[in-house]
C-alpha cells in the first residue's frame, strides 16, 4: 500500500514537473550551457597551444646552445692543434664542452617530447572544439525548427479553441428555421 501511495506521489510529482517544462526555455538554456563550454574548451585549446610553442622554442634553444658547445670543443681542439693553446687545459676544456653539448641534447631531447605531446593534445582538443561548434550550430538550427513548431501548435489550439466555441448546431438549426420560414412565406 505505501508503495503504491509513494508511486502515485512520485507520477505526480513528475506530472507538475513537466508541465512546468518549457522546451524551447530548455533547448536556449542548454545552447547557452554549451557555448559556455565552448570557450572554456577554447581557452584550454590557446593554453595548450601556448605551452607547445613555449616548449618547441625551448628545445631549439637547447639544440643551438648544444651546437654552440660542440663549435667550442671544436674551437679548443683546433687551437691545442695549431700550438695556441695547451693541449692538456684544450682538451680539458673540451670535454666540459662535450659534456654540456651531451646534457643540452637531453634536454632538447626532453623538450622536443613534451612538444610533440603538448602538440598532440591541442589538435585532439581542437578536433572536440569543431564537434562542439558542429553540435551548437545543430541545435541552434533546431531551436528555430522548434520556436515555429510551438508558434504552429499554438496557433492551431487557438483555433481548434475557437471552433469549439462555436455552437455549429445552434447556427445550423437557426439556418434551417429561416430556410423554413423563407419556404413558408
Amino acid at each position: 500500500m505505501f508503495k503504491r501511495f509513494f508511486n502515485i506521489s512520485k507520477s505526480n510529482v513528475n506530472a507538475a514537473i513537466d508541465r512546468f517544462e518549457d522546451p524551447i526555455k530548455m533547448t536556449e538554456q542548454g545552447i547557452r550551457d554549451l557555448k559556455k563550454d565552448l570557450n572554456a574548451a577554447m581557452q584550454s585549446v590557446a593554453q595548450v597551444k601556448a605551452i607547445a610553442i613555449r616548449t618547441r622554442k625551448e628545445a631549439v634553444a637547447k639544440q643551438r646552445l648544444a651546437q654552440e658547445y660542440e663549435e667550442k670543443a671544436r674551437q679548443l681542439l683546433l687551437k691545442a692543434g695549431n700550438g695556441s693553446l695547451d693541449t692538456a687545459e684544450a682538451e680539458r676544456l673540451a670535454t666540459i664542452a662535450l659534456d654540456e653539448q651531451t646534457k643540452l641534447q637531453a634536454e632538447n631531447q626532453r623538450y622536443s617530447q613534451e612538444a610533440t605531446g603538448h602538440e598532440t593534445m591541442a589538435k585532439d582538443l581542437d578536433t572536440k572544439v569543431a564537434r562542439l561548434r558542429s553540435t551548437i550550430t545543430t541545435y541552434d538550427n533546431e531551436l528555430a525548427t522548434l520556436k515555429a513548431r510551438a508558434k504552429t501548435a499554438a496557433s492551431t489550439k487557438k483555433i481548434n479553441g475557437q471552433l469549439a466555441a462555436i455552437d455549429t448546431s445552434g447556427t445550423i438549426a437557426m439556418l434551417e428555421r429561416m430556410k423554413e420560414r423563407v419556404e413558408e412565406d
